[in-house]
């Protein structure tokens, strides 16, 4: 390999560092080597390659058109490098590691309980690090290895598959019926108070029925980020909200709950699951399988 090629690939984990950071001040923090020395590796980089990576400030840094070009060469190779690494050493043994992995409250606790210890006991010697988390992660840019949540996913550049695609439904007690009219038409849950499941502004609740469509703004009388919670203040009669229709099944022991506008569908929700790329690492890979396998019997 001819020396200046040494050198260009030698650079390239500082480039990466400073591609992922918004100052060249952080990333040589994140490096822990001088400022002088991370600007000198990159400046090296743009003569050998005859264009500008970076334009860059006192206080920020951002990738010229040059450099996303080269961020994505540099995050393809990586990636290879990487699969390279870890397929000849997990060859001959067994699956080992850490699996870093963000997911929505609400799907573990709605659909993925038992599925993780049945994992580990499988595979003792791979460990999980999950953190519950509110919104998709960039997957090339924070430390996970997959995400799992409902609803669109946000980077196109993920690898996206489906897990599951559910069918929402409108529950309340009987005992809340006793107090509260039942709404013969999704204009009237307007006037009844709502569990909602999210805290982004008003939700909203959209019903078809045949050609019908109707968007209904809902009031909430409690916000919540758990399902567990939305169950409990449901069986404590405090308003209307959405569940599976299986989850509802599932926690209802007593025969308590009631599904409104039976009629009326409302919109269906998507579990994904998003990886880096097509090839993760083969204890990655083991989990996925795993959880399609799970989603597949519920």
């Amino acid at each position: 390999m001819r020396d200046d090629m040494r050198k260009l690939l030698a650079d390239v984990p500082y480039f990466l560092e400073a591609a992922n950071h918004p100052s060249f001040t952080q990333a040589a923090d994140a490096l822990g080597i001088p400022l002088a020395t991370l600007s000198r590796r990159i400046a090296a980089m743009e003569q050998h390659l005859g264009v500008k990576l970076f334009f860059r400030n006192t206080r920020v840094a951002g990738l010229t058109e040059d450099g996303k070009e080269l961020l994505e060469s540099c995050k393809f190779i990586m990636a290879e490098a990487s699969g390279v690494r870890d397929r000849l050493m997990q060859k001959q043994a067994e699956p080992c590691g850490p699996i870093r992995m963000s997911v929505e409250a609400f799907v573990y606790h709605c659909c993925m309980h038992g599925a993780l210890g049945s994992f580990v006991e499988q595979y003792p010697q791979i460990s999980l690090h999950t953190v519950f988390s509110t919104e998709w992660k960039d997957l090339h840019r924070e430390p996970f290895d997959l995400d799992i949540r409902t609803g669109p996913v946000p980077y196109p550049d993920l690898k996206v598959r489906r897990l599951l695609s559910m069918q929402p439904a409108l529950f309340c007690t009987a005992e809340f019926l006793h107090s509260h009219p039942r709404p013969e038409h999704p204009g009237d849950l307007a006037r009844l108070p709502f569990i909602a499941q999210t805290s982004e502004g008003r939700p909203l609740v959209t019903c078809s029925k045949k050609r019908q469509v109707e968007t209904v703004a809902l009031q909430p009388r409690h916000t919540v980020q758990s399902i567990g919670l939305a169950l409990e203040l449901l069986l404590a009669n405090q308003g209307v909200t959405t569940l599976i229709p299986q989850l509802a099944k599932a926690f209802d022991k007593e025969g308590r709950l009631v599904q409104l506008l039976p009629d009326w569908e409302l919109t269906k929700t998507d579990i994904n699951l998003t990886l880096p790329g097509d090839r993760p690492p083969k204890r990655v890979r083991l989990f996925v399988d795993h959880i399609v396998k799970h989603f597949q019997s519920l």
